[in-house]
């Protein structure tokens, strides 16, 4: 048996599972070091032009010596709720694409795809990217119409947040035993914040001033796609690369000591992801399937259930917004150990009534102009005059400043949190307007 720890994606990339629609008390399955950080300078990547005359060989991959996992121990997607092995492509590290791009190692995995590290065999410019191959029974693939809309905008803009996004650079299909799946080809990055800090620092946050840098690169970046994109992105924050050749030691580890696998068919292994420890980079606006074109507003379920703004639990159309509500939890997150929001009770079941007590204990009451927005869902949690009905219990200490002990001097983050976490959508301010918030750009900061 392969004794290995594992990165596990889960938590970010499972889709809510409880809809406007239906949602109950029930619960839901559950799903490092401080870097410092580099400023981002680099060119935007692009598709590549600087092709060798021929194909550079392909790397030959050992096929024995790697640890076997026991069948009866469920790894990486085979734990996604609902996991069915014939939706997924079955590669195989070694396994050369459109000709072109070989999967060298396995990055990660979601539950509507599998990234690989792969090495481009025909571009001399640029030597890794990472694939993306869809499950065949995605129906719905908003994430490359958002890459065709957002690429000429990414070529022509001068905004500094356009290097902040991590760049399409190809896109094909390809035939499995049980269908076709879409892939995309990326630029590489090394993995998001939020896997780094579980897998890392499980137990503690980064450092205060790494949160700011990586929280002002975010804002840049959702600034140039909500003002020139006119996107709603919704999606992840990964640690991105300042040179590929820091991907080499994947590489060079997978050739010496394969990592740890389990057959579970003839023609299907699940192999472990392949992990290395961070290093400085720029911070990528990453995952665009999730994400909204246009000036909208949007409906529907969206984000992570404990990164809900309040507008999405309670059904409400949502636009810009949401991503500067994810922006205060991004933070609270970065700086420590524990959630800002659990949307679980006292016994631990994860739903909306739960969540909701979260909110009113930590932000206060909703104000009534936002109960009136979906009248028929606000009668679910409050009477008439806007008194809760007690669903769940409203928590007791979770005040911003009894929950922040982390930081010697709180007060500046505090009131950054307390303008983005408010119950009222339009009362946040802009991605534009945060970049200047004192507790980001210093002012007032205690020496």
């Amino acid at each position: 048996m392969a004794s290995r720890r594992y990165l596990k994606n889960v938590p970010h990339l499972l889709p809510g599972l409880a809809t406007c629609a239906a949602r109950s008390k029930s619960a839901i399955p559950k799903y490092p070091t401080s870097v410092t950080r580099k400023s981002s300078s680099q060119a935007v990547p692009m598709p590549c032009r600087y092709t060798h005359t021929s194909l550079e060989d392909p790397i030959s991959f050992q096929t024995s010596t790697y640890d076997v996992i026991d069948q009866d121990i469920k790894v990486e997607e085979e734990e996604i709720p609902g996991y069915e092995a014939s939706r997924f492509y079955p590669v195989h590290i070694g396994e050369v694409f459109k000709g072109r791009y070989q999967a060298v190692t396995k990055l990660g995995y979601g539950s509507s795809s599998t990234i690989w590290l792969a090495r481009d065999l025909q571009c001399s410019k640029r030597k890794y990217v990472a694939i993306k191959i869809y499950v065949h029974t995605s129906r719905l693939h908003r994430e490359l119409p958002v890459y065709e809309s957002l690429s000429p905008i990414l070529t022509k803009s001068k905004s500094l947040g356009r290097t902040n996004i991590r760049h399409l650079l190809d896109s094909f299909e390809i035939s499995g035993p049980d269908g076709r799946h879409k892939v995309l080809v990326m630029q590489p990055a090394q993995m998001s914040l939020r896997d780094f800090k579980q897998v890392f620092r499980p137990d503690g946050g980064f450092d205060e001033n790494f949160v700011r840098g990586a929280i002002q690169e975010l804002l840049k970046a959702l600034d140039f796609i909500h003002e020139e994109a006119q996107l709603v992105h919704t999606g992840n924050l990964l640690l991105g690369l300042d040179d590929d050749s820091q991907l080499e030691p994947l590489v060079d580890l997978e050739l010496k000591s394969p990592v740890s696998r389990k057959k579970v068919a003839e023609d299907r292994t699940i192999y472990l992801s392949r992990l290395m420890r961070p290093k400085p980079g720029p911070m990528l606006l990453s995952d665009f399937g999730e994400a909204r074109t246009g000036p909208g507003p949007f409906a529907g379920d969206i984000m992570p259930i404990q990164y809900r703004a309040p507008e999405v639990i309670m059904c409400i159309t949502w636009n810009r917004p949401v991503d500067i509500w994810s922006v205060g939890l991004t933070a609270w997150d970065l700086l420590g150990p524990k959630r800002l929001f659990t949307a679980k009770d006292e016994d631990g079941d994860m739903y909306d009534a739960a969540h909701l007590a979260e909110l009113i204990a930590t932000l206060g009451p909703p104000p009534q102009e936002f109960l009136q927005r979906n009248v028929e869902r606000a009668a679910d949690f409050w009477d008439e005059q806007g008194k809760w009905l007690g669903l769940a219990p409203i928590p007791k200490n979770r005040s911003l400043e009894e929950l922040e002990t982390r930081l010697k001097d709180s007060t500046g983050f505090i009131a950054f949190l307390r303008r983005v976490l408010t119950w009222m959508p339009e009362d946040r301010p802009t991605a534009k307007e945060l970049l200047q918030d004192p507790w980001l750009t210093g002012e007032n900061r205690s020496t």
